[in-house]
């Protein structure tokens, strides 16, 4: 049997297998922030699935980081019961669950933030004709303390983790490639300076969740400008947050929605050195799906799998491999933007 479906055994948290559900917007959430029916199945039909890692969607920390009219919250006590009753089904069908948090940035939607400003490292633009404001050191400040207090309540919802989101072009993301932040303060420049805000943030939420609740963080590999300096970065940055207890980092890029259908493993490589120099536990995610190519991760010496649009096709995929069955999913890009324009989640279904 694929050593795939052998538990895995990070500082605070064992799984019961090498396979995690990667953050996927599924932009179903009801829009005063609570968890929908609707999503309560799609969680339930992974967990029954078999999945050892469910990440959620992202969840925004504050009104001002809303990404969309439909995304989960967290940026108030109110939410918990909502959350409990999630994590609560998700572990009553034998899976743990991860909650993914995070700020979108300059990538907020005018309609899920009042028609504000978007706020970001640096007045840089990300959404096209959308012209976001810098934030300053007191809102920086602020940002921090908006995580830890929804780490917070994740760990008293019965998360079995927090997951804090620096990947994907949302505002940690934004801090951390030079290509956006701009700053000439102690949080722009060099690495050290890029990455503050995440360490701050980091040693903010270990604070309040206290030492042994699970703190991960998923991060891109890669960058658009700099790209060979980028990769020396990224070392730095799972060394830092090894230092701080992070249990493990996922490693995605930037450019995943871009990869050619018939493309593989798109951050192997980078992930695997990233992996050896830091010493941080890696888990991978990008264009996975086949046993044979869980194996090669495993084998390459990262520590988990991270499946997204095979979830999005087949929820019990895990089961249909370990049956001997194979992926539909046939690597398209329309459970980006399918469900948001027909409410199919795969063109397949």
């Amino acid at each position: 049997m694929s050593k795939i479906f052998e538990e895995v055994r990070f500082p605070h948290v064992t799984f019961k297998n090498h396979v995690a559900r990667s953050a996927t917007n599924d932009y179903a959430g009801n829009e005063d922030g609570t968890v929908s029916e609707f999503q309560m199945g799609l969680y339930r039909e992974l967990a029954q699935g078999g999945v050892g890692m469910i990440i959620t969607g992202h969840y925004a920390v504050c009104p001002l980081g809303r990404n969309d009219i439909h995304q989960n919250a967290l940026w108030d006590d109110s939410f918990i019961a909502s959350q409990r009753r999630l994590t609560d089904m998700v572990h009553e069908n034998g899976s743990k669950i991860v909650a993914q948090i995070n700020h979108a940035g300059a990538k907020a939607q005018a309609a899920a933030i009042g028609g504000a400003q978007p706020v970001a490292p640096s007045a840089v633009e990300v959404a096209p004709g959308v012209m976001p404001r810098a934030l300053t050191a007191e809102e920086i400040a602020q940002v921090e303390d908006d995580f830890a207090a929804a780490a917070l309540r994740a760990k008293q919802a019965g998360f079995d983790g927090v997951q804090v989101h620096c990947a994907h072009g949302y505002l940690f993301s934004q801090f951390i490639d030079p290509a956006h932040n701009k700053r000439a303060d102690a949080y722009g420049g060099s690495v050290e300076n890029r990455f503050r805000i995440v360490e701050e943030t980091l040693r903010k939420v270990k604070a309040a969740v206290g030492g042994t609740f699970p703190v991960f963080i998923k991060i891109h590999c890669n960058a658009v400008e700099g790209d060979a300096q980028f990769a020396s970065d990224l070392v730095y940055m799972l060394k830092a947050a090894a230092a701080l207890g992070v249990e493990a980092a996922e490693i995605s890029g930037f450019d995943f929605a871009k990869q050619p259908r018939d493309k593989r493993l798109y951050y192997m490589e980078r992930a695997r050195r990233a992996r050896e120099a830091s010493g941080l536990p890696v888990i991978l995610v990008g264009g996975i799906r086949t046993l044979a190519e869980m194996d090669e991760v495993l084998d390459g010496g990262l520590d988990m799998v991270s499946l997204s649009r095979p979830f999005v096709c087949q929820p019990d995929i895990l089961k249909r491999l370990q049956a001997g069955e194979s992926s539909k999913c046939i690597g398209c890009f329309g459970c980006f933007s399918c469900y948001q324009k027909t409410g199919k989640r795969c063109v397949l279904h």
